[in-house]
């Protein structure tokens, strides 16, 4: 089933449900040994340093609002050759965005990437960016800066979206049983890697956008109790590691309140617990501000939950910094220009949203791929170029922009 199905037979359950028939869901070596000598350091900082023994100043830390950015793809960019200025010097991309008010970084991790004998796996090159180990050089070197870190695991081998979500391999075919003991070993695993590391993550992902269900076709959108019984076992897994720990559950529907209804209707039904909703929104896809705003008001009001767009960008130009065609290319119904300062008046919008979400339940925001400049080699796949590079927050040789000061306004 293609994604134009798979949102048909949503919109189709979400009437069904009650829930309204008109909406449709729409490095470098040296650098790793830096970062996890930092590391050390960093992940002693602010909410997360072990045997913190005041639970009102953890729970003050952690209430503050999130200014991410998810930068998964930043050590194959570096050791790519790509490299990032602020007024015409070099400087490491992740300090830059610190400076520029960026605090929360959002780091993704796929199981086995870049394996030749497996598909997807074989789509990503063979050095594995985004498995385990590199996704823990990224969070060392984020904690050294004092950045909080949000764990995102899609539990696949490469992409896991509304479209398609392949489970990893060395899960395949494999029972609902012997599949949740599988993902939480994994999930608590990672994590226990990275509290040895020093690192603590804030919030971590049970999958990611995971509307149409996760670990296809086990946990598929038809197969509700297995996809509860998929996600309880790692929301178990990760508290197991640190209760502290914040668990997001994240689908795509930023302004489709019908669909997102229905999705954390059917999970809660089913005894599902965690700590935030998560939700991409992207003109181009999820509706317009006054969809998005609907729908995080309903929904921390309706489930007493934590809201964060984990998940946001917005084009500073029309042109196309390589010959791969970018995915974003309008903007719906946003009237704010292509340009850096549209960027930063969408921001401001999304951010507004976010903030003004009753009972203090807006708890951030995370554009997405900031960093994913134009460089030889780094696609979305083997072989591609960037889809990517007119979203970004630098140009297209790596200066930049000034839409990065809207994070430091915020």
């Amino acid at each position: 089933m293609n994604r134009r199905e798979m949102l048909g037979w949503l919109a189709g359950a979400a009437a069904a449900a009650g829930v309204g028939a008109t909406a449709a869901p729409a490095f470098a070596a040296a650098g790793g040994q830096q970062g996890g000598q930092g590391g050390q350091q960093g992940g002693q900082q602010g909410w997360q340093r072990e045997g913190m023994g005041n639970q009102a100043q953890a729970a003050a830390l952690a209430n503050r609002f999130a200014m991410g950015a998810d930068v998964s793809t930043l050590l194959e960019l570096e050791a790519n050759g790509a490299k990032y200025y602020e007024h015409g010097k070099a400087h490491d991309c992740l300090r830059i965005l610190k400076d520029h008010g960026v605090d929360s970084i959002r780091i993704k991790v796929w199981n086995d990437p870049g394996n030749p004998d497996f598909f997807p796996a074989n789509q990503s090159p063979a050095a594995g960016w985004n498995n385990a180990e590199h996704a823990r050089i990224l969070a060392r070197r984020a904690a050294a800066l004092g950045l909080r870190v949000l764990i995102d695991f899609h539990y696949s081998d490469w992409w896991a979206d509304p479209g398609k979500q392949y489970p990893p391999h060395a899960w395949a075919g494999k029972g609902i049983d012997e599949t949740c003991a599988l993902l939480s070993a994994y999930t608590s695993d990672v994590l226990k890697q990275l509290k040895h590391d020093g690192v603590y993550p804030e919030w971590v992902q049970i999958g990611n956008e995971i509307t149409g269900g996760m670990l296809w076709p086990l946990g598929k959108y038809d197969q509700l109790d297995n996809l509860a019984a998929l996600l309880k076992a790692g929301h178990d897994a990760v508290k197991s590691v640190d209760a502290r720990t914040r668990v997001m559950l994240h689908i795509d529907s930023g302004g489709n309140n019908a669909t997102s209804r229905w999705w954390f209707d059917a999970m809660t039904q089913r005894g599902v617990t965690f700590d935030v909703i998560g939700l991409s929104y992207y003109p181009q896809w999820q509706g317009s501000f006054s969809d998005l705003q609907g729908n995080v008001n309903d929904l921390a009001t309706r489930y007493d939950k934590d809201v964060i767009v984990v998940e946001t960008a917005y084009p500073w130009t029309t042109s196309d910094g390589d010959s791969e065609p970018d995915s974003m290319t309008n903007v719906g119904t946003s009237t704010f220009p292509q340009t850096p300062a549209g960027q930063a008046q969408f921001l401001d919008q999304v951010t507004s949203i976010v903030k003004a979400i009753p009972d203090g339940h807006g708890k951030g925001v995370f554009w997405w791929e900031p960093e994913w400049i134009p460089t030889p080699n780094v696609g979305w796949e083997v072989g591609a170029g960037d889809q990517w590079d007119n979203n970004t927050l630098f140009d297209f040789h790596g200066n930049a922009l000034s839409s990065l000061d809207a994070f430091r306004r915020r």
